[in-house]
């Protein structure tokens, strides 16, 4: 038997015509249906004679009832047209893969299937085989959800780059990027191209050792060699540009894709400003003192609370290997909750020169808390800071509250005992303590409510609310 397919092509299936009447249109719908999931058997006036399909679950879909009925009746609006052309003329065109159309049903997603259609001479039905799509519609709507949440994700990667490139070029430190092999510069930002060119101008690709004088090409190359290979940042200060005037530099490393590149940053040296290192020279003249001989972690730093000077029980206390790890930094990077208790500390210590007993806590490279008492001096000569930093023992008293009242204030609260229910009691106490917390923030801060709101953990418009609450809009310190 020799079919014509809607295609237009002739196909041989092997079977005879005899054969083929005599096994009637159910047997041969059956036959054909070992190879499709639906097949269909239509008259020249495109009504359903016969149907079949192995698979229950589209039993929802009402395919049995379409027998007797148009084929362009179980199909969505949009697939009729292409049912029309199926069942159409052979001359026409015909898609390769056949014809895509759906199926509907009330509660039911659409059922894609997609169909091919064919004839034989002698045979009076036409014969539409289909094929189930789901499973691939199901892969395609995954890889469609799959490429918009990469897209998404490549949107975010992107906006991410821009916002950090643009912090990058708009930061008023000078910085640069250094590829690590060949020393040559990867990246820099408008502020190193005016610190190092004195304009406009292009450093990328261009060796770093030429923006510097040749008396200091080689302590950078060093510099360089010593940031790759230690793994922690490396100081050096007094560089001599191009361009003239004198740079300090700190140079970190990092791994990019296999190679260790550097982080530059630049800054320049103020006229009459020593650098770091010259100032630390200045401690130790200063002092004549060496700071490993006390007992406790002792410190000295400028008026700025930048460490010049640590002993080693320092560097214990807040486990950092070296001294190149701390020194530099601000001491409110170990010292304090906020950088605000710094600020009070030695905003106290301008005005007093000396201040012993001040509780803080001290934070380590671990992030663990521990409280400490402070005593510091200020030596008007060198303008310098020297701080000790003594730990509050397993068996020291430890902070309390003080008493919030006075004993004919805590007797009035006792007589109140049965009279007034316990939670109006409490809640008289804590507003009685929270005034005082207030009270006490405001006279460390010298009355600098912005300094008072951070120390205390508020925000600026809570505590104008608990000051008009408590009555305290024109507290002044001391009064």
């Amino acid at each position: 038997m020799t079919l014509q397919s809607t295609h237009g092509e002739q196909q041989d299936i092997g079977v005879e015509s005899d054969l083929l009447d005599g096994l009637g249109a159910d047997a041969l719908t059956v036959l054909i249906g070992l190879g499709a999931d639906i097949v269909w058997l239509v008259d020249e006036t495109g009504i359903v004679r016969h149907v079949h399909y192995r698979n229950r679950e589209l039993d929802v879909y009402g395919l049995s009832s379409v027998v007797g009925k148009p084929l362009r009746d179980s199909v969505t609006g949009e697939s009729i047209p292409k049912i029309d052309a199926l069942l159409g003329p052979t001359t026409k065109q015909r898609p390769v893969r056949g014809y895509q159309v759906n199926h509907s049903a009330p509660g039911q997603p659409d059922l894609p299937i997609a169909y091919s259609a064919g004839r034989t001479p002698g045979f009076p039905l036409t014969i539409v085989v289909g094929h189930e799509m789901r499973r691939q519609m199901q892969d395609q709507q995954r890889l469609v959800e799959a490429q918009i949440a990469m897209e998404a994700d490549y949107r975010d990667l992107r906006q991410a780059e821009a916002r950090y490139r643009t912090v990058f070029k708009m930061s008023e430190t000078a910085h640069l990027v250094l590829d690590g092999e060949k020393r040559t510069v990867l990246e820099a930002n408008a502020a190193a191209v005016q610190l190092l060119l004195g304009g406009t101008g292009n450093l990328t690709g261009k060796p770093v050792r030429d923006f510097f004088k040749k008396a200091d090409r080689d302590r950078l190359a060093d510099a360089i060699g010593e940031a790759k290979h230690s793994g922690e940042p490396v100081d050096i200060f007094a560089l001599h540009g191009a361009k003239g005037g004198e740079i300090d530099a700190r140079l970190r490393a990092y791994r990019e894709y296999g190679a260790t590149n550097l982080i530059v940053t630049l800054q320049p040296g103020p006229a009459g400003d020593q650098p770091l290192a010259h100032r630390a020279a200045t401690v130790a003249n200063v002092t004549d003192f060496d700071l490993d001989l006390l007992p406790e972690a002792a410190l000295t730093t400028d008026k700025d609370g930048t460490l010049l000077a640590a002993n080693t029980i320092f560097l214990d206390r807040v486990h950092a290997p070296t001294h190149n790890q701390v020194l530099g930094r601000n001491l409110a990077n170990w010292l304090g909750k906020s950088a605000v208790e710094m600020n009070v500390l030695y905003g106290r210590l301008f005005d007093e020169r000396t201040i012993s007993g001040f509780s803080s806590i001290v934070t380590d490279m671990l992030g663990e808390e521990s409280p400490v008492s402070l005593s510091a001096r200020y030596d008007d000569r060198s303008g310098m800071v020297h701080l000790l930093v003594v730990s509050h023992s397993d068996t020291a008293d430890k902070i309390a509250l003080q008493p919030p009242a006075t004993q004919e204030q805590a007797e009035g609260f006792a007589s109140l005992v049965g009279k007034v229910p316990l939670k109006e009691l409490i809640r008289e106490s804590l507003d009685v303590v929270e005034k005082i917390c207030i009270e006490a923030a405001l006279d460390k801060t010298r009355n600098n409510r912005a300094s008072a709101a951070e120390m205390l953990g508020l925000s600026r418009q809570s505590l104008y609310i608990k000051l008009r609450r408590h009555g305290l809009e024109n507290y002044r310190p001391g009064s």
